[in-house]
């Protein structure tokens, strides 16, 4: 790629008394002499925000700039890296990084082997009149030798025209990304061979997802994706990543990704993540592997893998298609914990002070290896400042957006403070969001959950259908009859269900269970369903329909990926109070806000009814929808 190197206008520091008094050496590094120090200066044409997820990706940066690749592997939560520049064997332990969002980052390596005893680099950022940025670029070597003081030497008179470069190249990216345009980046181009993937199989592969009434134009942009992509893009597949970025609907292109499943194109992989740092822990190729606990070194932590959010589904290229490997550059800390807006590891009695830019918001205070978090409310009526301190524990603070914090180690050991984001990945495809996709029912269907495991997927809705009378419909019309319609209404039901973006659980006896995400699509199916079935010459069965929305378990019992509890249960009740051709709803459904907004919308109402609790004395509401079918 050209890169137009004049967006970076760039100095070399001399004087780094000043930055050494903001950032002395410390521990037992400041007793080497003469360390080897460069401090550059880079003014760049882009707004801190829009640069900071860039920049935060250092093993991008690093292969931009052609630094070796690495090899990382975990020890006792502890990072080890090892690589060869220049044919030099370099092993390390990786320190844990620190780094303050839009401020700034750093990091260091003990060196075991290689040309360095050790190396300290640190970025800083700063705001520039005209949505510009500059960058502080910082490293600090301590050589081996007089060998390694002349190559490091050397190395950085050359690192500072690669980064020159690569900070050009990089701008050059962030501009194409604005306008939409596809870019390969990192100096890649597209690629002419690749792991034996001949023609002919992607051909057959593109066929059978045509005959699954699949866009041929995401067909061909998910191929050229997989042929073409960076490897590190294609280790682990985010569709909703995929989605997002490409403006197209999450359901086009999960369907077409798991029926690529079906056809030799990709392979699912059901992921453990950490809670804290949300790496992953475990890759999984079945459900049924699942295990009831999972750790992380890392962090410090052992943890419930069956909790709500712990695991995530991702893709991965079929091995006969490409080989990918993961591959790194750099550890990256940051880039891989983009929800941790704030790292910093505190002395034993010390105290760090500091002023974050962070707007409105909820935000989580935790000491790393610590399950206890406090809670950070951001919101301008709080003060400007706040306190937090290692022993502090399931508190609740609030302070300004941009506060100024005050943080305490009061341990006897150096602790690791970490501000993040509450909210939960919102680009992570969870297990629930298959269970309730008719399509991966009907693709996996030996897929299960493990027998002993209850996995927690959070608030569901859950409709249930019966037809009504069915006893006296089998003796009326006989058992070949009777047979041959109510598979026809199994067939329309599971049809109307799944165009309204639910799944059928199961069927007992006449009944049918099913799933939804969303309580208005329960509703607008149930509608759908009661216009399909009412009485006419040609359709004797009649059903019921009740709905209820609540938290939900995934298990293995009546079928591979069962639900199961109270909400179920109750969704199940209502029937009782259903008649044919009704539908009757919980209060947790009438409450909803889409629900409410249709109702009015669409002209509906409603009857308020008793629902006398089978379990308990007690008597909740519930609503039975006033519609007439021929006209909804």
């Amino acid at each position: 790629m050209e890169t137009n190197q004049n967006k970076v206008k760039a100095s070399e520091i001399l004087d780094l008394a000043d930055f050494l008094k903001r950032f002395p050496w410390t521990g037992e590094w400041k007793v080497f002499k003469n360390p080897i120090e460069t401090l550059w200066e880079f003014e760049l044409d882009v707004e801190i925000e829009t640069l900071w997820p860039w920049l935060i990706d250092t093993s991008s940066f690093n292969k931009r700039i052609g630094i070796p690749e690495m090899k990382f592997v975990e020890k006792e939560g502890k990072l080890f890296g090892r690589s060869k520049n220049a044919g030099i064997l370099m092993e390390w332990e990786e320190v844990p990084w620190e780094w303050e969002y839009c401020k700034g980052l750093n990091n260091a390596r003990i060196y075991s082997k290689g040309l360095a005893r050790y190396v300290q680099t640190r970025y800083e950022l700063e705001k520039m009149p005209e949505n510009k940025t500059k960058l502080i670029v910082y490293f600090g070597w301590i050589p081996r030798g007089i060998l390694g003081r002349i190559i490091l030497k050397f190395g950085m008179k050359q690192m500072y025209k690669n980064y020159q470069k690569g900070l050009a190249g990089l701008l050059d990216d962030i501009e194409t990304k604005k306008k939409n345009e596809s870019i390969f980046n990192l100096n890649k181009s597209l690629r002419n061979s690749y792991s034996n993937a001949d023609s002919l199989k992607l051909k057959q592969i593109k066929n059978n997802l045509l005959r699954e009434r699949i866009e041929e134009a995401l067909i061909d942009r998910v191929v050229n994706y997989v042929l073409t992509e960076d490897e590190n893009e294609l280790y682990r597949i985010r569709i909703k990543k995929l989605a997002y970025e490409w403006k197209i609907p999450l359901e086009n292109i999960l369907i077409l990704f798991l029926h690529g499943c079906r056809q030799g194109l990709f392979t699912l992989s059901w992921d453990i993540i950490c809670p804290h740092c949300r790496g992953v822990r475990s890759e999984l190729s079945n459900l049924g592997d699942v295990p009831s606990q999972d750790s992380c070194d890392v962090c410090g932590i052992d943890f419930e893998s069956t909790k709500l959010n712990t695991i995530e589904v991702t893709f991965h290229v079929h091995p006969s298609i490409r080989e990918i490997q993961k591959r790194y550059f750099c550890a990256a800390e940051p880039a891989t914990k983009t929800h941790i807006r704030f790292q910093r590891t505190v002395p034993p009695n010390s105290e760090y002070i500091t002023n974050l830019l962070l707007n409105d918001g909820v935000f989580r205070l935790r000491v790393s290896g610590e399950k206890k978090y406090n809670l950070l409310e951001l919101q301008t009526s709080s003060s400007e400042t706040f306190r937090w301190s290692a022993d502090q524990k399931g508190q609740e603070l609030s302070a300004k957006p941009m506060p100024t914090v005050q943080i305490l180690n009061t341990e006897k050991s150096p602790r690791i403070f970490i501000i993040e984001e509450r909210k939960e990945d919102s680009i992570s495809l969870r297990p629930v969001e298959l269970f309730n996709f008719q399509d991966f029912r009907d693709l996996f269907s030996e897929q299960a959950i493990a027998s002993n495991l209850q996995l927690d997927i959070g608030v569901q809705t859950i409709l249930f259908t019966d037809i009504v009378g069915s006893t006296r419909f089998y003796l009326t019309e006989g058992d070949n009859g009777a047979f041959k319609e109510i598979r026809e209404h199994f067939v329309q039901a599971f049809r109307i269900i799944k165009e309204h973006k639910g799944a059928v659980v199961k069927t007992i006896g006449d009944a049918v269970m099913t799933s939804f995400s969303s309580p208005l699509d329960s509703l607008l199916a149930s509608i759908q369903l009661q216009k399909t079935f009412q009485i006419t010459p040609e359709n004797r069965i009649q059903i019921r329909i009740s709905i209820h929305s609540g938290q939900c378990l995934a298990v293995n019992l009546n079928s591979n990926i069962d639900y199961f509890g109270n909400t179920v249960n109750y969704a199940s009740k209502l029937q009782g109070i259903t008649e044919a051709g009704e539908i009757v709803f919980s209060e947790a459904i009438f409450r909803d806000g889409e629900i409410r907004n249709h109702l009015k919308t669409a002209g509906l109402k409603v009857k308020k009814v008793p629902f006398k609790l089978p379990w308990s004395q007690e008597e909740d509401p519930a609503y039975k929808l006033i519609f007439n079918v021929s006209s909804t």
